[in-house]
């Protein structure tokens, strides 16, 4: 068995991490935490790693990880590794997807298996639309963030009445 490097024989390329990290890094913004940002960036990534299990003989449903599903399991996946409570990680998990989907239809794809594996179609959606999805995926996070934020003051204001 040959593994071969999906930078060289595969769709990835330097543009396209490069783009796919500045889309999430982008959406992360809104939470004003560095450690949101580079993880919105970073999440966004690493969504192609779907690219890698295509170099390999095995059978798989090819770009799951562009799916609602693949969001939701993501999700639930981080907040049982690291916080239970950390929503503004919930939802930048969640939005990798939007942004990464994003960037792909700012390069041209237009085709997405979103509701893959309960319907292997893939979804056709307008080129065009890539500003919209990735303001969604912005909006997302800030109202998440935003609420966060004030829980955070009025439990800290609770705690200390003097601050």
């Amino acid at each position: 068995m040959v593994l071969l490097n999906p930078i060289e024989n595969g769709s990835l390329s330097l543009k396209e991490i490069v783009g796919h990290f500045v889309w999430g890094a982008v959406a992360g913004i809104v939470t004003l935490k560095w450690r949101y940002i580079l993880l919105g960036g970073l999440l966004a990534v690493l969504i192609d790693s779907d690219h890698l299990v295509g170099l390999l003989p095995v059978e798989g449903i090819p770009r799951m990880s562009h799916s609602i599903t693949f969001a939701i399991l993501a999700t639930i996946i981080l907040l049982l590794v690291f916080s239970r409570k950390d929503y503004r990680l919930a939802v930048i998990a969640a939005t990798s997807v939007l942004t990464h989907i994003s960037y792909d239809m700012f390069e041209g794809g237009y085709g997405f298996p979103v509701f893959t594996p309960f319907v292997n179609k893939i979804i056709e959606l307008p080129r065009s639309d890539w500003l919209i999805i990735e303001i969604l995926a912005i909006c997302i996070v800030g109202i998440v963030s935003f609420i966060v934020t004030r829980k955070e003051s009025e439990k800290q204001l609770k705690n200390d009445p003097d601050a």
